[in-house]
């Protein structure tokens, strides 16, 4: 039996409708034909770098290790922003050096990072798809075990996104809305962990709403409008309204604040 190809993920704002994804796809299938590829998404919103950071941490800590991850929300192609190979315990990470690998990165445990050189014919950069031209061939020469120092050179940085961490102020938890999923559910930056373990007391919304805490999703239907807050899958408070958006129905933004009172602390 043949051993299955090695494993490559695309993220991207690119849709599906212009051909972007499909050609990036073929550039890598071209230098590595037994690749397996696999979409992690290509509907985060044009260039919006923190979505597209979210959905790739969320996604890649669940693929096998050794799986190559290529990612591209590049507002500033054509600029002199770095791209960039980054290794952590677990995967490769390729894409620009725009915030957009930094939460999967340290999420995994970060390695190395390399700055990506030119290297003619293999890849080069665009004055507008750099997904194509370089980051593509650069994902595939890795999946036939090309060594990411080989790629570029050795950097002791990359660009990191700011502002990720709630704060505590006495007993509340002071935080805020990162960004909205499809649904119009608002992801907060308040974690588990930021409590303590404790249970959640009061949920309070910038716009001094109160927002109902639920152990599941099915128990929103019992609020009656109300807006409810769980604990995702990334074991981050998720604010909701059952079959509506919480973005649209209380015009509730990205970067708006947050509080949670603390209710009690667990028992040790």
């Amino acid at each position: 039996m043949t051993a299955p190809g090695p494993i490559l993920t695309l993220t991207s704002d690119f849709g599906t409708a212009d051909g972007y994804v499909g050609a990036m796809k073929g550039r890598i299938l071209s230098i590595a034909p037994a690749a397996r590829l696999c979409d992690i998404s290509h509907d985060i919103a044009p260039q919006e770098v923190l979505q597209g950071a979210w959905c790739l941490r969320r996604a890649a800590p669940r693929f096998p290790d050794g799986t190559v991850h290529l990612a591209v929300v590049d507002p500033g192609v054509g600029s002199p922003r770095a791209g960039l190979v980054v290794e952590t315990e677990r995967f490769l990470l390729v894409g620009p050096d725009n915030g957009l690998l930094s939460l999967a990165a340290r999420e995994a445990g970060l390695r190395r990072i390399y700055r990506i050189r030119e290297n003619p014919p293999h890849w080069h950069k665009s004055g507008s798809f750099d997904g194509l031209t370089m980051f593509a061939p650069v994902a595939a020469h890795l999946l036939l075990g090309k060594e990411p120092g080989a790629c570029g050179e050795l950097s002791e940085e990359m660009v990191e996104l700011p502002g990720q961490a709630s704060t505590r102020r006495g007993n509340e938890i002071h935080g805020a809305i990162l960004f909205f999923d499809r649904f119009g559910n608002a992801i907060s930056n308040i974690t588990r962990p930021d409590l303590n373990n404790a249970e959640p007391g009061k949920i309070m919304l910038n716009n001094g709403e109160e927002a109902v805490y639920c152990s599941h999703y099915a128990a929103l239907t019992d609020l009656r409008g109300r807006v409810g807050a769980i604990w995702n899958s990334d074991d981050h408070l998720e604010l909701a309204l059952f079959s509506d958006s919480l973005r649209d129905s209380r015009r509730i933004h990205a970067g708006e604040g947050l509080r949670v009172l603390v209710k009690k602390e667990s028992a040790p």
